[in-house]
């Protein structure tokens, strides 16, 4: 039998009780506020334009070896484009990945978004030019659905470089707004 006529244990300096109310905990992943209710969104749309342009371009290098178009020369600017494909899909995947568990630091910070961005951007601009100049030399294909694809292929490439541009620009503003804001950047106080 259980004695109900002791008081209970006086409360300590250890804390509040389990369950009752506290500090929040601290704030993960992208949060509400600023870059981070766009950013999801943004890295979402390249990852999923690199993933068709991943299609476009592989089924195109397929149709390349059955009926060649131009030489050898458009299979090398697919062969590039595959590959930038596949950087932009990887890498845009694990930055919304780190984005959501918001445990990264460095790895996820928003200088690391922008030189992988810088670097995307500028194989981007030098994949889209090539293969939209060889496009222009050669046509765009004997059949109108060969034709569909590599004009997908280019504007996909254009797209991806357009977006590269303007998340890095959007990022470097979100930076120079907090330093003007607060008088210092993001990063001074782990300096």
């Amino acid at each position: 039998m259980m004695d109900t006529t002791t008081a209970p244990p006086p409360v300590t300096d250890k804390g509040p009780p389990i369950g009752g109310p506290g500090a929040p905990p601290p704030r993960r992943g992208f949060g509400g506020r600023g870059m981070g209710k766009y950013h999801p969104a943004l890295f979402t749309l390249i990852t999923v334009i690199a993933l068709a342009l991943i299609a476009l371009t592989t089924w195109q290098h397929h149709q390349q070896e059955i009926a060649p178009l131009g030489r050898r020369l458009i299979r090398s600017r697919l062969d590039f484009l595959i590959f930038l494909s596949c950087w932009t899909a990887l890498f845009g995947a694990i930055f919304v990945a780190l984005g959501h568990t918001g445990r990264c630091g460095v790895v996820a910070s928003h200088a690391t978004h922008v030189l992988w961005l810088f670097i995307t951007w500028s194989m981007w601009l030098i994949g889209a030019a090539l293969f939209s100049s060889r496009l222009n030399q050669i046509g765009c294909g004997r059949t109108p659905v060969r034709c569909n694809v590599n004009h997908g292929i280019e504007g996909l490439s254009w797209a991806e470089f357009a977006l590269c541009f303007l998340i890095m620009w959007a990022i470097m503003f979100h930076i120079g707004g907090k330093m003007e804001r607060y008088g210092h950047g993001p990063y001074d106080d782990y300096a």
